[in-house]
């Protein structure tokens, strides 16, 4: 009896400790669902309820439009000179909406599904949604209207709407009224335009970064009064670089005499980025305190993402921007 007793109690432990191997449907496995269109992206996920499911598929779909890019910050020293570079780490975290389910299955337990997403122009996604509209008469945001997103939209259109550039659910939403339209990386990269200024000439003395150059801005005014700069990076997140330093005449930042310089850097390894640069000119010193040095903890949360709250201020003062592309090497 004890031997067979132990046999059993073998057989039990063998029975347990083999894990049952995952069954996936042939569909889900292989994404053999294809696009009827180019512009639709299917996503796959699954997960222990419906629900999850859809929020795993809807991240497939995301991580095709768009990249949530956090940022962390270190400095180095060399010789004695202190260099600060952004680091930026790229993951994906989007919930998307308007999104339609072509196929759906539960296997042991867990759920499989397929969704479909239409990327639409964004033109066209604003013609269908908002149906009629009135082309407005107040004043529309100076920056917004001059950048190559919103000059399209007002081609396709016929006439001037008052978008506006919103952040939430992690990523960047185009709004009207109570309408938002989530932009991709490339229709957010529309955003970014150099606009000059007639009262003050602001430039860099590089017009195209490598990785890891060293690089400083000039500044010639008009006016005695203050310069501001501001850097925003290609995922919407802004830092404060200088805050309002006294110009006569012309200035360089960082200044001849300081240790300090910028270093030209990538979001990815091997791939170009891009970043903009706000020079801000006001004849008093300009509390800019809402927005935040570079440093360590800058992107761990969503309140260094200011590109709309930044846009908000150059409306309201004389500002030149400067689109700078960084270079692999």
């Amino acid at each position: 009896m004890k031997i067979a007793f132990l046999a059993l109690l073998a057989l039990l432990f063998v029975a347990c400790g083999t894990p049952k191997p995952k069954v996936y449907p042939q569909w889900y496995k292989n994404r053999e669902l294809q696009s009827a269109v180019k512009y639709e992206i299917i996503g796959y996920g699954n997960g222990n309820t419906i629900k999850d499911a859809e929020a795993s598929a809807k991240e497939d779909i995301a991580q095709t439009l768009i990249s949530k890019v956090d940022s962390s910050f270190t400095s180095t020293s060399t010789d004695d000179k202190t260099t600060s570079k952004a680091i930026l780490k790229v993951t994906s975290n989007l919930n998307l909406q308007n999104v339609k389910t072509i196929k759906q299955e539960q296997i042991d337990g867990l759920f499989y599904v397929a969704l479909k997403y239409k990327n639409l122009d964004l033109a066209y996604r604003v013609k269908t949604t908002i149906g009629n509209f009135e082309c407005t008469k107040q004043e529309l945001n100076s920056y917004l209207l001059l950048t190559p997103l919103v000059k399209k939209l007002t081609d396709s259109l016929g006439c001037k709407l008052n978008f506006k550039l919103d952040r939430r659910n992690e990523a960047w939403y185009l709004k009207y009224k109570e309408y938002l339209f989530l932009l991709s990386d490339d229709e957010f990269e529309e955003l970014y335009e150099t606009n000059i200024n007639d009262n003050f000439e602001f430039k860099s003395n590089k017009t195209v970064l490598t990785d890891g150059d060293s690089f400083y801005f000039t500044f010639n005014s008009k006016q005695d009064g203050y310069i501001t700069l501001l850097n925003v990076y290609e995922n919407g997140v802004v830092t404060l670089l200088q805050p309002s330093a006294p110009i006569k005449n012309s200035i360089q930042i960082p200044s001849k005499d300081s240790e300090n310089y910028f270093e030209a850097g990538l979001v990815k390894e091997d791939e170009n980025t891009y970043d903009l640069y706000v020079a801000i000119y006001t004849k008093e010193p300009l509390n800019m305190s809402r927005f935040e040095y570079a440093n360590e903890d800058l992107a761990s949360s969503e309140l260094a993402y200011k590109f709309d709250e930044l846009i908000g201020v150059m409306n309201q003062a004389e500002y030149s921007s400067l689109l700078l592309r960084t270079r692999t090497k």
